[in-house]
């Protein structure tokens, strides 16, 4: 089994920044090439599906609610699985430019591929360990290559057919698998409200979004949709924050997008109560996340 280290990516034209970029597609899965100009900590970050990061710049720690730590430097990843809520800090050591990162996410409908679920269950029988975050020390060039094949295949411009997208996800999937012994956990198969009114909100972020439309949205009452909230410790307001400041996040660390642009998507059509609900939530202003590129503001 050849574990020599990750090939490293190709370098940007000279003067260019590397290319941001995120792309999804439903039921298979999402890629984000994320950059940060500066190192930041961002808590309570919610992870309703699992995904597998990729550090190629500066290094990430991940700490589960449930008290796994993973960090990874240059060349390691992390896995994280779903239906977890997790605390990232991205740090830029001297010397480095930036934080860069690649994301791939696994959608439910993913892991729920037969022939998967028996191959990570016969793994998990052998005493793989479980941990909700664990690290690969060493990313395998196969590994590595999946995993880019995986993330152009999800790319609008590629025109592939949704069911070559989806054996190209789950090729890394097996890889994750077949050197390292870790299994990839899908969410429960009857998630609770919280998890639907998240999906519900994420689906259009922009719209004004009332207990009464979500209630009705989920076909059942406000009423019974505040108690259920209740009892998962969740509310409405801090759900639809939590889902717009996420997305707006993602935007800024994986589109050349302009702040004012990433407001409106998410809901704000004034970009300065963007900026003060973001930093509320985050600590930082959205500005940060680009750190000290020309014309992040």
């Amino acid at each position: 089994m050849n574990h020599s280290p990750m090939r490293t990516r190709p370098a940007a034209p000279d003067g260019a920044a590397p290319a941001r970029s995120i792309h999804a597609l439903p039921g298979v899965g999402m890629a984000a090439h994320v950059l940060q100009g500066r190192g930041l900590e961002i808590l309570r970050m919610r992870m309703d599906q699992p995904a597998l990061i990729l550090v190629d710049q500066g290094t990430k720690t991940v700490r589960a609610e449930r008290g796994a730590t993973a960090r990874a430097t240059p060349g390691q990843a992390i896995v994280i699985d779903g239906q977890q809520t997790v605390d990232f800090t991205n740090a830029v050591p001297r010397g480095v430019d930036h934080y860069e990162a690649r994301w791939l996410v696994f959608d439910t409908a993913l892991l729920e591929d037969p022939y998967y679920l028996a191959r990570a269950a016969q793994a998990e029988r052998s005493g793989t360990a479980s941990a909700s975050v664990r690290r690969v020390p060493q990313v395998a060039p196969t590994l590595a290559n999946a995993f880019e094949r995986a993330a152009q295949s999800l790319a609008p411009d590629q025109a592939l057919p949704a069911y070559v997208a989806r054996q190209r996800v789950l090729e890394v999937l097996h890889w994750l698998l077949e050197q390292h012994g870790i299994a990839v956990h899908a969410p429960p198969a009857n998630p609770g409200v919280s998890v639907r009114v998240r999906a519900l909100i994420a689906s259009r972020l922009n719209a004004d979004w009332t207990a009464g439309r979500i209630a009705s949205e989920l076909a059942v009452s406000e009423a019974t949709l505040r108690r259920r909230l209740v009892a998962e410790g969740a509310s409405l307001t801090q759900l639809l924050v939590d889902a717009r400041m996420a997305t707006a996040l993602t935007l800024l660390q994986a589109t050349a997008q302009p702040v004012s642009s990433i407001a409106l998507s998410v809901g704000y059509e004034s970009p300065s109560r963007f900026a003060v609900r973001f930093r509320q939530r985050f600590g930082f202003a959205p500005t940060a996340v680009r750190g000290h590129e020309r014309g992040a503001h």
